[in-house]
Parts: C-alpha cells; sequence; structure tokens
C-alpha cells in the first residue's frame, strides 16, 4: 500500500517518501521496526481517509490544509537509501520512514554540510561499536558542533564522555519543563546555520503516547511540545531532508505510535516553507 497522501507522480512532487523497512542495526530486545514502514502507511489510510456518499475526504492537520505534492517511493534498501537519496534531493525534499535509527547513517552520506536536528531519548553517540542504532553520531560524517540534540534523557558513561569531547549540544527532556519551549527554540534557531536535516526517534516521546519503539524510555516529550518546535523549524529554517525511525509495531498499544508518526509527518510536510510559498 502507498502513503494515501502521496497523489503525485515523482516529477511533480515536492515531498517524496521513501521507506526503509530496515533493522540490522537494532541491538534491542524489542524488535520488529523493518515493519514500520509498512504499519505507516496502513494507519494513514485506515484513521484519516474518511469515506461519504462515494467520495472520498481526507484528514487534515491544525496547521491548515496540506496543500503540497507528496509521492512515495516506495521502500528502498539500507544500502542502496544514499544513492536514491542523492538524486532525490537536489530538486526535492526525502522524508524517510524507518526502520532503526542506524539507516540515518546512510541517509547522511548524501548531507554532509548541513546542521543536524536529533530528536531521540539516547544520545547515540557511542563510538566503541560501530553500525547500529546507538552509534549514529559517531558514525555519521557531518559536523557535531552543527548538531543538536532534543529530549535526551538516557546517556550511557561513554556517551557523557563523548558529548563533552565532541562538544555535542544537548536539551534534555527536562529542559523542557525546567527552560521552557521559547528558550529551546533560541537554541535551535542560534545553531541552525544554512541547510537542516531533520532526524526524529519516535522514543523521544513518552511511552504513554508513543509505545511501540524498540527502546521506550519514561520522562519523554509530548505530542504538543514537539509539534511546538517541528513548526518553527519547518518554516523558519531551510530543512531539505527528514526521517522518522524506530516505529515498531509489534509494541504499538492501540496504533498510538503509528498514529502518532503519520500525523507529525503530515504536520511537518504541511509547516515546511516550500509547501507555503
Amino acid at each position: 500500500m502507498k502513503f494515501v497522501y502521496a497523489t503525485s507522480p515523482l516529477q511533480e512532487a515536492e515531498f517524496i517518501l521513501i521507506g526503509c523497512p530496515d533493522e540490522k542495526g537494532n541491538n534491542s530486545l524489542r524488535t520488529g521496526a523493518k515493519k514500520g514502514p509498512e504499519a505507516f502507511r496502513n494507519v494513514a489510510y485506515d484513521r484519516m481517509v474518511f469515506k461519504r456518499k462515494g467520495r472520498f475526504s481526507f484528514a487534515q492537520v491544525s496547521s491548515g490544509p496540506i496543500d503540497h505534492k507528496i509521492h512515495d517511493y516506495g521502500d528502498v534498501a539500507k544500502n542502496k537509501i544514499a544513492k536514491v537519496v542523492e538524486v532525490l534531493k537536489k530538486d526535492k525534499i526525502p522524508v524517510i520512514i524507518g526502520g532503526d535509527h542506524s539507516v540515518t547513517v546512510e541517509i547522511l552520506k548524501s548531507f554532509k554540510d548541513v546542521t543536524v536536528i536529533y530528536f531521540d531519548a539516547h544520545p547515540d553517540i557511542i563510538s566503541s561499536m560501530q553500525g547500529y542504532y546507538g552509534s549514529v553520531l559517531s558514525d555519521v560524517e557531518v559536523d557535531l558542533g552543527k548538531t543538536i540534540e532534543i529530549g535526551i534523557r538516557e546517556p550511557e558513561i561513554e556517551e557523557l564522555k563523548n558529548i563533552k569531547k565532541k562538544n555535542l549540544q544537548v536539551i534534555t527532556a527536562y529542559d523542557f519543563e525546567e527552560k521552557g519551549l521559547p528558550w529551546i527554540w533560541e537554541q535551535i534557531s542560534n545553531k541552525a546555520k544554512g541547510k537542516v536535516y531533520v532526524s526524529v526517534d519516535l522514543d523521544v516521546f513518552d511511552p504513554a503516547f508513543a509505545p511501540g519503539v524498540s527502546s521506550p524510555v519514561p520522562g519523554g516529550l509530548t505530542f504538543n511540545q514537539v509539534l511546538y518546535l517541528m513548526k518553527k523549524i519547518m518554516f523558519e529554517l531551510d530543512v531539505v531532508g527528514m526521517d522518522i525511525m524506530e516505529l515498531t509495531p509489534r509494541y504499538d498499544v492501540d496504533q498510538k505510535t503509528s498514529q502518532l508518526a503519520v500525523k507529525l509527518l503530515l504536520e511537518m510536510i504541511a509547516n515546511h516553507k516550500k509547501s507555503k510559498k
């Protein structure tokens, strides 16, 4: 099944949805992220399409109508995703649905000179091991001085050392309560210079809202906290690519996580300044 909102041909589309059903980098006992792209597409159709008197109507978002063109490219293997993205990013915005977070390493091979805004419960900066979802920011070739992590709340000792060593800017989940959203947006806008890539691990959300992930961590963010930042990021910054990772349907109670992921993506696209021209 294709993403139901993807109604445009490839040549005309502004945003290209790509599934990457791969979890070879997952070291968690909770598996199933390779089913994420399928669950994402299915829930979009089941939940957000209404039929009345023989006509279909698509749910819109809080930001208003989704007035953009989207194409669903289908699924791409992890070892080919970088080449596909390299071609598409020349005049379109790639949107990748995973899969475990190590997929982002492959994607970023096509986005070297970017600011990375990284939403995650974990810093993912393990350097003693490569090629898995906990080593993403050690494995990528982007400038970590231009990277900012949002929602961190469960680092390992090694990661704390690497954060300091690499001068990586981290906004913790508790900072949302202590310092507030305007302060967090100020940190992001000060950091983001030039082109921006946004990566979302769904475990950045509290498990109450997103239980279907491989590594859930209590004390996470709410949807509206992330939405507040995403609206500003998408409209005010030059976002050239984005991904949503770690949707794990096997643990997704009442499809909470897949529904949240679909809504988040539609809000991100609807607020992207490219679709507001």
